[in-house]
Parts: C-alpha cells; sequence; structure tokens
C-alpha cells in the first residue's frame, strides 16, 4: 500500500510538472523521465518502475542500443525487455552513477543529449569485466536520441562508447591513437549547462543551424576531401576512444578524416533524427561503407560496414560556422560486420600491461 501511495503522489506531481513545462514538448516529458533515472527511483522494482516508466514511454516502445555478444544492450521493444535487457545490466555494473549532460537539444517531436556519468565499476556490462574493477572509478560517455509519439517517447537510441568501457576495464582493442582519449568537456558558451536554454534560444536559429550541420556531415563523410569549410580552424572535436580529441582542424583531418577517406570507400549517409534548438543540433545516422583500406588498424576486408553515429555540434549561426562537435559511434557492432570481434579482443594478448 506504502509504494501505491508514493506511486500515486508521484505521479499526480509529474502531471502537474509536465503541463506547467513551457519547453518543447520533447524537452519537458524526457527530463521528467531522466529525473527518476538520476535518482534511482524504484530502479530494482520491477512494477514501480514499469509504472513509472509507462509514465513517459509509449507501450510498444523501442529502446535501440548498443551491439553485444550477450543479452545486455541491444534493441529492446515495450519497457519489460528493456528493464531486462539494458536497464538492469546497467544499474548492476555501474554504482550510484551521477550523469551530467552537455548538451540536450529538444524540438516538440525529437530531442537528444550527449551525456558523460561518472561512477564506481560494480559487475560486468555485455561482457566487458567491470566485477574485476569493483570500486574504481568510471567513466561512461553516453549519447540519446527521441522520437515521441503524441505525448511520450516511443523510439529512444542509446549509446554507450563501449570501447571506452573495455579500455577502462585494461584491455586495448582498438590501436592507441595519437590524440588524447576519453576526454569530453561542456560546450565553450555561456548557453546554459545542458545547452541550450530553452526560453533563450533563438526559435529561428534551429533550422538555419540544421542545414550547417547537414552539409558539414555529408562534406566529410561523403563528398569531400578535405574538412567542410563550416568548422572553424581552431575547432575542437571530442572524438570517442579510438579517435580521441581534435584540437584544430588539421588534427581534425588527419587522425579522422584523412583515415576514413582512404580505409572506406563508397560511403554515404543514411540520417535517423537531426534536431536542432538554437545553435545546438545532433544528428543520428549510418555511415555506409566499402572495407578497402586500412582503418582503425584493420587492413582492407573488403566487407561492407553500416556505421551508427551520434554526432552534436555548437553551431554559429550569425558566423554560419561550427566551433565544437561530438561523436560516438558502435564501432563493435561496425566491426562485426567485416568478421572482428571487438569484445573478443578482451584477452591477455590486449591486455594493459
Amino acid at each position: 500500500m506504502y509504494k501505491v501511495i508514493l506511486f500515486l503522489a508521484f505521479a499526480s506531481s509529474l502531471r502537474a510538472d509536465l503541463d506547467g513545462c513551457s519547453d518543447p514538448k520533447a524537452k519537458c516529458v524526457i527530463r521528467a523521465m531522466d529525473k527518476m533515472i538520476s535518482d534511482h527511483v524504484a530502479w530494482d522494482n520491477r512494477t514501480a518502475w514499469t509504472k513509472i516508466m509507462s509514465e513517459f514511454f509509449t507501450q510498444d516502445m523501442i529502446y535501440d542500443s548498443n551491439f553485444s555478444p550477450n543479452s545486455d544492450l541491444g534493441n529492446s521493444t515495450g519497457i519489460d525487455e528493456w528493464y531486462d535487457r539494458e536497464h538492469i545490466p546497467y544499474n548492476l555494473a555501474f554504482d550510484n552513477c551521477t550523469f551530467s549532460q552537455l548538451i540536450f537539444a529538444s524540438e516538440e517531436e525529437t530531442a537528444t543529449t550527449t551525456t558523460y556519468a561518472k561512477a564506481k565499476w560494480r559487475g560486468d556490462l555485455a561482457t566487458i569485466p567491470g566485477s574485476e574493477h569493483m570500486g574504481e572509478e568510471v567513466t561512461i560517455r553516453i549519447f540519446d536520441f527521441y522520437l515521441m509519439r503524441e505525448d511520450k517517447i516511443w523510439y529512444n537510441w542509446m549509446l554507450l562508447d563501449t570501447v571506452h568501457l573495455m579500455l577502462q576495464a585494461g584491455y586495448r582493442v582498438l590501436p592507441k591513437p595519437e590524440l588524447r582519449e576519453g576526454w569530453i568537456q561542456a560546450p565553450r558558451a555561456m548557453d546554459g549547462i545542458p545547452a541550450p536554454i530553452s526560453r533563450l534560444a533563438n526559435p529561428l536559429d534551429g533550422p538555419a543551424a540544421k542545414l550547417i550541420v547537414e552539409e558539414v556531415i555529408l562534406n566529410d563523410l561523403v563528398f569531400g576531401n578535405s574538412p567542410s569549410s563550416r568548422w572553424t580552424e581552431d575547432m575542437t572535436w571530442y572524438g570517442p576512444v579510438g579517435f580521441g580529441l581534435a584540437n584544430n582542424k588539421a588534427e581534425y583531418e588527419k587522425h579522422f578524416l584523412e583515415p576514413l577517406r582512404s580505409g572506406l570507400t563508397e560511403r554515404s549517409v543514411d540520417f535517423d533524427v537531426i534536431s536542432c534548438e538554437g545553435s545546438y543540433c545532433g544528428a543520428l545516422g549510418y555511415l555506409n561503407a566499402k572495407h578497402t583500406g586500412t582503418w582503425l588498424g584493420e587492413g582492407a576486408t573488403g566487407g561492407l560496414l553500416k556505421i551508427r553515429f551520434g554526432f552534436h555540434f555548437r553551431v554559429n549561426v550569425a558566423e554560419r560556422n561550427i566551433p565544437e562537435g561530438y561523436a560516438m559511434f558502435d564501432l563493435p557492432a561496425a566491426f562485426d560486420m567485416i568478421g572482428v570481434d571487438l569484445y573478443g579482443r578482451m584477452d591477455q594478448t590486449h591486455k594493459i600491461k
């Protein structure tokens, strides 16, 4: 009875919060949902947690996450399956996780966040042996993209930098890059944290920023022979483990784009979501390519790759350029398509000495 009373009180409070929210609809719903997850409300009580999440998600919701060699993560349909495949495994792997959202951009029907979390290991996730490092600090890089149906979330794409988690568990499964790894910061602008603050965002900037972002992605990944002219010379690009942090346009070209062009050909891009609010954007999709040269240490296989990406940008709309970008990829899924098992590289050969 006590839990039922608590839930009814929560539901009443939630509805009042949502009804009084003046931000874009998707942001209002997602922020309230994130608060429940961050506060670990009823996290290990299936019945109560499912009731709480049903306030935010449709019954046929889809939770689309990392490729994994076991039943953790992957693609879930419905809140119950999400609970079993992502929610519980995540909470058993990381103790008292604290989330720091850096960007939270939203339109009415779409939204996106890029985040890092800090926790301590307490268990394994997707065969990554966190239990061998119990009590040690771990950083988790995350992105989310959302698609609404009416006033609830229908589709939630979520990705972790699992290669970074493997590295922190003691295994280097990709060649060490020259650039600094595992480093990410909030946008270098006083637009709030997370950025942007909805009531201060110029509604005319979002459509303009979206055109710039789509142009940059297509130039850099598909058609161009150099970085887009929309990047500033002193740009910052927060790449995932395997690539690292580029502190200017020259580093971005040398350590990301040039190897991509030489290793992957016949490239095309499919977008799932591009969501912009003010001068902040997120883009989710797939880079399709043929593996015809060395890329991330792996020689040409001739195989076809479908690389899931999530990019985030701070756009200077007035100057029509981009000073900052964030990138994540599901690299284990992509490598699996060419017969390379990155999870299987968590062995003695790849163990950090």
